[in-house]
């Protein structure tokens, strides 16, 4: 059996609390091992941290807005040094930054085949921060760094006709899947809904980043529509970001849990009643899914992983996409509905999505490159080159 040595290049991976770094972290630990061998080339991690694969940590610096994630500085002797004892044979870039770059210009040198993925729209968050004149440079470079991959992967298919509408180039889908077996209606808690005094009182959950581009002030919004005609209903928060002191302040009433992570993170899912998610700016969207593995219906704007998998009036609601107003009346329509069986509908749309599956797809466009690879062998550069 022949297996193949597989070098992932990431500026954020566990434990490193995103959607990106999870996501990957799935996708790779489903992978075959007795097919696959891997190495990862990272930013050094900011905490105690044991890997399953073996890693290679470069140096990073805060990204600003974003002091918990690392831009990864050009690292070509590290990464020239650990491909010359890991000896890859095809390289996965799932960041576009100076790392990941250095590592691309490397793999281009040696005629190694390079595979990237697309996981988050920068060039629309500068509209949050007031940054909006840098889009069309953020876009130019992102077009420019995957254009000079084999194949760009995207988690849905709205991602992939917007970016080929941008004339990036090579685009696939590669789904996410979603972890069934943690995040599950079963981890539901008397005693945590006891520290919410939530009772029998329904609770609308948020999980994510508390940042301009979730656009979390529409949910907070919302949840005050909803209590008018529901007054017992609570509001959790799970996650920080760099609204949190102020919404924290002018919702006094809303529950600001933190970051959770693991089983606590899935006991909140399951342990709340309703999801609500009104970002515009995913690729995809994990929470989506992991609330849906949790039995929680799910109110989102009719894009990314809620396009793909909410129902209406079946497992949660769909808003036209910035319509705010019309946000608010599908999470109240949500409410409408008979919650056990759209709980129940829920976790079964989750339960067809394995991280299994998307792992045997990954596998196989790894399969592909390396069969359409030009049959010559590559060799490291030296030290002078």
């Amino acid at each position: 059996m022949t297996v193949i040595r597989l070098s992932v290049v990431t500026e954020t991976y566990l434990p490193d609390v995103n959607g990106v770094a999870n996501s990957l972290a799935q996708m790779l630990s489903a992978l075959d091992p007795d097919k696959f061998r891997i190495q990862i080339i990272r930013t050094k991690p900011r905490t105690d941290w044991t890997s399953q694969f073996e890693e290679v940590w470069c140096p990073g610096v805060s990204i600003p807005m974003y002091p918990d994630l690392q831009l990864g500085w050009p690292a070509k002797k590290s990464i020239q040094d650990a491909w010359q004892r890991f000896q890859p044979d095809i390289v996965f870039l799932v960041t576009e930054g100076p790392l990941s770059y250095s590592a691309l210009r490397l793999a281009q040198k040696m005629g190694m085949p390079a595979v990237s993925a697309f996981h988050t729209n920068f060039h629309r968050y500068s509209a949050y921060y007031g940054l909006g004149w840098i889009k069309s440079l953020t876009l130019r470079w992102l077009r420019y760094f995957h254009n000079q991959t084999r194949r760009t992967l995207v988690p849905a298919q709205e991602v992939a006709d917007s970016l080929t509408g941008e004339n990036f180039e090579r685009i696939e889908v590669l789904p996410h899947g979603v972890d069934c077996e943690r995040f599950n209606p079963k981890r539901r808690s008397i005693a945590l809904r006891n520290q919410w005094q939530a009772d029998d009182n329904p609770v609308c959950l948020y999980v994510g980043r508390v940042a301009a581009e979730k656009n979390i002030p529409l949910a907070l919004k919302a949840y005050q529509q909803l209590k008018v005609d529901n007054p017992d209903l609570l509001m959790v928060v799970v996650g920080d970001g760099p609204m949190r002191a102020s919404l924290q302040q002018e919702y006094p009433d809303v529950i600001f849990a933190g970051i959770k992570t693991g089983t606590e993170l899935a006991r909140y899912y399951a342990s709340a009643d309703y999801f609500i998610f009104p970002s515009l700016t995913e690729t995809y969207g994990l929470v989506t899914t992991e609330a849906l593995a949790s039995g929680l219906p799910v109110a989102a704007f009719n894009v990314a992983a809620a396009a793909m998998h909410i129902e209406p009036g079946v497992n949660g609601a769909l808003a036209v996409e910035n319509n705010e107003q019309d946000f608010i009346y599908q999470c109240q329509q949500m409410m409408a509905v008979h919650q056990p069986m759209m709980r129940q509908q829920a976790r079964q749309v989750a339960e067809h999505i394995s991280w299994q599956s998307v792992a045997e797809q990954f596998a196989n466009v790894l399969r592909s490159e390396l069969k359409s690879k030009t049959r010559q062998e590559f060799s490291l550069p030296s030290e002078n080159s």
